[in-house]
């Protein structure tokens, strides 16, 4: 019993740590790369506990609601729980594909340029950077059809700030040469995702017939 007293008690100071590094991140950036960046947590566990479960739940969010808009043809629904589940698994393959490979391409890189950052700072430095975008993505996978709804997204863009105030900090990159990494950074990032939503269609093209295709 107190093995399980334990662990619950565990998550939930996991869960306010998350909690106040979000608000944090995002209203007192500055100060919070600073406290980031002398931090000595494994990256594993930040995967783990802050990043993982905004791609979870936004996987999630986006299966349920496909399952429930699924088309009712007749010809189509016996692939309704499977495609659903496709979608679940893609959807959580990418961001953590992006992120890590993104985090490792992006390390080297900053070592390249002069950065002297610790060896997962980069990691720590998108994952973070990464929450206005984590955010954005649990509303926008649900599909409300509400008025505007699409300019909510925009609000991803705040990752870009949050990613050029902490390169400094984190990765010690020489002022100069900030602005060489973002540049490299996004267009790194923005390949690394186009690649992957290709493989992902195509993949959905050979496992269902075009009439789910088109649904998608």
């Amino acid at each position: 019993m107190f093995p399980i007293f334990e662990q619950l008690k565990y998550i939930g100071m996991r869960i306010f740590r998350t909690l106040k590094r979000i608000i944090r991140i995002l209203i007192l950036p500055k100060r919070e790369w600073v406290s980031i960046a002398t931090e000595s947590e494994p990256i594993g566990l930040i995967i783990k506990y802050y990043a993982w479960p905004f791609i979870v739940l936004a996987a999630l969010i986006k299966a349920v609601s496909v399952f429930v808009k699924f088309t009712n043809d007749v010809n189509l629904v016996q692939f309704k729980i499977p495609f659903s589940l496709t979608i679940l698994l893609f959807y959580m393959i990418v961001p953590l594909f992006v992120i890590l490979v993104g985090g490792t391409v992006i390390s080297r890189f900053s070592k390249y340029i002069g950065g002297s950052g610790s060896k997962h700072g980069a990691l720590r430095l998108l994952i973070y950077s990464y929450t206005p975008v984590f955010l954005t993505t649990l509303f926008m996978n649900t599909e409300l059809h509400i008025q505007y709804l699409q300019y909510f997204g925009l609000i991803g863009i705040y990752a870009v700030v949050l990613f050029w105030l902490g390169m400094e900090p984190v990765l010690h990159i020489p002022t100069e040469r900030k602005f060489n990494l973002l540049i490299f950074s996004t267009m790194l990032l923005v390949f690394l995702f186009f690649i992957m939503m290709f493989i992902i269609r195509f993949s959905i093209n050979l496992l269902y017939p075009e009439g789910v295709v088109l649904f998608l």
